[in-house]
């Protein structure tokens, strides 16, 4: 089987975002990220300390509400609950905090609300909070707040959108597996595998194409689901920049 050139038609846009991900090896991880197209910051990951990379990719594929994952995420992520005051066919009509305040009977959809992980570097510790209004909204902002805990103590906070942080992050993530390869960066960072599952769907978002994150569902039993693992390859190989 051959991968067909740009079969998906993916396309390139431009974003203020700007992140750079270094598997520095032996275990570390440096990574550069600039917000608004000045300042760049700066951070160190020890994989032996505190969460991983991945823990960010992790975040953003669970903020998109449709991306339709068994994955137990309630000890990661922060929900609050939507349901249909008529029909389920009308759509998520009302958010609550809790199943304990849905109406009797009532089916329901969790809606993801803000997360928040800590990157260490054996001595500076740095604390991501990440945000979003907890809506049916596929398209929205995010609010990241970033604490640095050390010798020179830090903040900042932005709200940008969601998709432009999944394009930096996809960006930042297919330079680095084009360089290292999976098994090298699995070699060079001391943890587990880079999620290729998160990874194909923020770059789908950010790039405003699905084709590739489409699962085709059988009645038969037996046949399981498929994905289209030319498209998924396509995908992951694309340069965004």
């Amino acid at each position: 089987m051959k991968i067909l050139k740009n079969a998906l038609n993916l396309k390139k846009r431009d974003c203020k975002i700007k992140m750079r991900l270094v598997p520095y090896g032996g275990g570390w991880t440096d990574v550069y990220v600039s917000f608004d197209g000045s300042e760049e910051l700066y951070f160190i990951i020890s994989e032996m300390w505190g969460d991983s990379f991945q823990t960010l990719l992790r975040a953003l594929y669970f903020l998109y509400p449709a991306n339709n994952d068994t994955e137990d995420s309630e000890n990661f992520m922060e929900y609050k609950i939507g349901y249909s005051e008529k029909d389920d066919d009308e759509g998520i009509t009302k958010i609550v905090d809790s199943v304990h305040d849905l109406p009797d009977m009532t089916a329901y959809s969790p809606i993801p609300w803000k997360t928040q992980f800590t990157w260490d570097d054996e001595h500076n510790s740095t604390t991501w909070h990440i945000e979003r209004t907890p809506d049916a909204s596929l398209d929205f902002d995010i609010t990241v707040k970033i604490d640095v805990k050390g010798d020179e103590p830090k903040h900042y906070e932005y709200t940008i959108p969601y998709k432009d942080m999944c394009y930096a992050v996809a960006d930042a993530c297919t330079k680095a597996l084009k360089k290292h390869g999976f098994r090298g960066y699995h070699a060079a960072t001391y943890y587990e595998d880079m999620s290729i599952r998160y990874l194909l769907l923020i770059k789908s978002l950010a790039l405003g194409n699905l084709d590739a994150c489409k699962i085709q569902y059988f009645k038969e039993k037996g046949e399981g689901e498929r994905s289209d693992l030319m498209k998924e390859l396509e995908l992951l190989l694309f340069d965004m920049s």
